[in-house]
């Protein structure tokens, strides 16, 4: 359930700091897919997702320990089509750190509320103010910039991150349609799907213990804990404001690669992706401002 306007502060800030906390630990992923030496991409999303399900379904147990079939109840259509949105944007992402920088990847990303204003209208026909379609112009032209500045090299990788990003958009939709609360259920069997499609192309048994250790760091820390405090901070605060959180994996991710391996960000990815962020912060600021 998310909370409109009229919410409590109390709810607002238990909302903030959750969605805060979230983006804060998953900020450093795209780090730590580059401190993995060895591991190819099935092995990276194998162990990811494997130990994010792990880790999701004791979650789901712990809250749910008089009866645990009860967050499946209800799972529906819509539940299994989130299921296959996120075992595939979860792929894509991965994929995507592979073929280019760790900042064109989190600039894509930053188009995601993008795709998901415009696939709520088309599916839902949700109507859009102007301003949001000026905004996702605006984001697009970003994202051109960054794509002409790679056309000799990085741009598979930028077309999987649009990808992942439409992928999540797309998701966000799907779980807004669905009737029951299906977000961390869909999220753990996800990770099953994305393991087991990549098991068959990796070589789980021969990763050092380097990467295992990344991986584990990854799978079982970063990206469950994350992506819980951040869809639980989603029934607290409106959507726009979540979006404005999600912009700090974009600024502090390129950060800690930066920090940690000197991959720096081309200047084409600092000029697109300052259009990006601006388009979306200025939406989203809109938007908060038109519900008080």
């Amino acid at each position: 359930m998310t909370v409109n306007a009229t919410g409590s502060t109390d709810d607002a800030r238990r909302g903030i700091l959750l969605c805060a906390s979230g983006i804060l630990i998953l900020s450093p992923d795209g780090l730590l897919f580059r401190l993995v030496r060895d591991a190819g991409i099935a092995d990276v999303i194998f162990y990811r997702s494997i130990f994010m399900s792990m880790v999701l379904a004791l979650i789901l147990w712990a809250l749910n320990r008089d009866d645990w079939r009860r967050p499946w109840r209800g799972f529906g259509s819509a539940g299994v089509i989130a299921t296959l949105l996120m075992a595939a944007s979860n792929i894509s992402f991965i994929a995507a750190l592979e073929f280019t920088t760790v900042a064109n990847v989190l600039v894509m990303l930053a188009v995601m509320p993008m795709f998901s204003a415009a696939l709520g209208w088309l599916l839902m026909r949700e109507q859009l103010p102007r301003r949001t379609w000026i905004a996702i112009l605006a984001a697009f032209s970003g994202v051109i910039v960054i794509c002409a500045s790679s056309l000799g090299g990085g741009l598979l990788g930028i077309g999987l991150g649009l990808l992942t990003a439409f992928l999540q958009g797309l998701n966000l939709v799907i779980l807004r349609r669905a009737e029951n609360d299906v977000a961390l259920p869909a999220l753990c069997a996800s990770g099953l799907i994305s393991g087991g499609v990549c098991f068959f192309f990796a070589s789980p048994f021969n990763v050092t213990q380097h990467d295992l250790g990344v991986l584990a760091v990854m799978g079982l820390v970063v990206a469950p804990i994350a992506l819980a405090l951040i869809m639980s901070g989603t029934r607290y605060i409106p959507a726009a404001e979540v979006a404005l959180f999600a912009l700090g994996e974009t600024v502090l991710g390129p950060f800690w690669v930066w920090l940690g391996v000197g991959e720096v960000p081309a200047v084409a990815t600092w000029i697109g992706g300052a259009i990006v962020i601006t388009a979306i912060v200025v939406n989203s600021t809109l938007a908060l401002r038109s519900r008080t």
